[in-house]
């Protein structure tokens, strides 16, 4: 039996090999080289939204399969999906086999939850805030060696990004060794009926996530008997049925409600900038240098601000503040919204580098230290721990508004706006978004004083009473 410190150690090992994959920082840059030669418009266009639809697409399957297969599967699955996107890359050519490959990619991060969640099934809840610390910060450091030897690897010249892509290769080789040696979790939170049965006769009904006895015969008839005289129209029916009561038992709560807000329309923002941020560089680039020794600086600040993050978000984890507290959780992911929406603005009408450089470090920094918090709190307020269930439909809802906004904005059928455009588009998001949240900071404040002024009045009335 693995200690939950020891599985700790290689699950956070598997996240920096992961993610230890110098060549993305320069994605936009080979694909537009004579390793591909695409042009700007093909990469921004007709190839980078393939990812947005298939990672909407896988992550419906990867949702429900992460639980009921108990997680290490999926793991298993990322690293194959990684595997084959760099062959794709490696060794394919043209626009639809760069699309296959941004299918493939979109596999593989669709099977992130599994990442991200799998600790949470295998470790006591008092450890949730460091675990979610963990694993972000592997994932972080991951990202800044990659980063890091991305840009001194191709500043002194000594790979090309063919050769770097071969990095990236090896280090997602080594991740999927990894995950082959990790055991499952014991208990399918959302799908094993002995788990909540034993759970129920144990403890008695709880207040939220645990359900009913309905649903808890609900689930044992879909795992005992799949293959049952039901059929599966009505197998299907169950399911759907069970998993709508899971998601309203899951999100009365308000805590989770209001942090799962947040999480899925920050995330939606953080995959455009993401995606489309390596074009924005490329026509802020000078043109003067050739297409194979422009001086792309993209490694650098990707490893900046991922140092920065990471050591932003293990603070997080080990600073002793209650984020439970009424209005001060809203009150951050309004202050964040606001300075998002900003430096977006100012990144899509700036004409220097350096500046689009320094702040988009400041967004994604921002990004992820309240979606730490936001995955710590969501795993702490769930009666049970269906982490991977609840990041998936956060994350699902993410891609179905990213979906929406890439078709508008983005897509050839759309109004194909170029890049610059496209960053306003995304300020004008987090802006409303922030408008949103001051609204709903301002009624909670309201709220709280009238409840303050009615306690002080009840007071008042005892002692005169008295």
């Amino acid at each position: 039996m693995w200690s939950w410190q020891r599985l700790a150690a290689v699950v956070c090992t598997f996240g920096f090999f992961k993610d230890l994959r110098p060549s993305e920082a320069y994605l936009s840059a080979y694909l537009t080289g004579p390793w591909k030669n695409l042009t700007e418009a093909q990469v921004d266009n007709e190839i980078y939204p393939w990812w947005t639809y298939s990672y909407l697409l896988w992550l419906i399957p990867v949702l429900l399969l992460t639980d009921y297969f108990r997680y290490k599967p999926t793991l298993v699955i990322v690293g194959v999906a990684y595997i084959i996107t760099w062959v794709l890359l490696l060794w394919a050519q043209g626009v639809p086999a760069m699309r296959l490959m941004q299918v493939t990619y979109g596999l593989a991060t669709a099977g992130e939850i599994s990442y991200m969640s799998y600790l949470f099934s295998v470790t006591p809840v008092e450890y949730f805030q460091k675990i979610s610390a963990f694993t972000k910060a592997a994932s972080l450091m991951g990202k800044f060696v990659a980063y890091l030897c991305g840009q001194l690897l191709t500043m002194f010249n000594v790979l090309d990004y063919f050769q770097l892509n071969i990095f990236s290769f090896v280090s997602v080789i080594i991740a999927f060794l990894i995950s082959v040696i990790l055991p499952r979790a014991l208990y399918s939170e959302l799908f094993n009926p002995r788990r909540f049965t034993d759970d129920y006769n144990e403890n008695g009904p709880d207040d939220g996530s645990s359900g009913t006895r309905e649903q808890h015969k609900e689930t044992h008839d879909l795992v005992e008997d799949p293959c049952g005289g039901r059929g599966f129209l009505n197998q299907t029916k169950s399911l759907i049925i069970f998993l709508a009561k899971e998601l309203k038992t899951i999100y009365t709560n308000k805590t989770i409600l209001i942090w799962s807000i947040w999480w899925a329309f920050a995330s939606c923002g953080n995959f455009q900038v993401g995606n489309y941020i390596q074009n924005l560089w490329l026509i802020l680039t000078p043109k003067t240098f050739n297409h194979t020794k422009r001086h792309l600086y993209n490694g650098a600040v990707e490893a900046a601000g991922t140092l920065l993050s990471s050591g932003m978000v293990l603070l997080i984890g080990f600073l002793p503040v209650d984020w439970s507290v009424p209005v001060r959780s809203e009150l951050l992911m309004l202050v964040v919204c606001a300075l998002n929406a900003v430096i977006l603005v100012i990144m899509a009408t700036t004409s220097s580098l350096w500046v689009c450089y320094v702040l988009y470090d400041v967004f994604r920094t921002t990004y992820q230290i309240v979606l730490t918090l936001a995955s710590a709190q969501i795993a702490r307020n769930l009666q049970r721990q269906r982490c991977g269930f609840v990041f998936g439909c956060n994350t699902f809802l993410a891609l179905l508004i990213e979906t929406i906004l890439t078709a508008i904005v983005v897509d050839q059928a759309g109004l194909d706006v170029d890049v610059q455009t496209q960053f306003k588009v995304y300020g004008g998001y987090f802006g409303v978004m922030a408008v949103l949240f001051t609204v709903y900071v301002c009624a909670n404040v309201w709220k709280l004083r009238q409840r303050t002024c009615n306690v002080q009045e009840m007071e008042i009335r005892e002692q005169d009473d008295s």
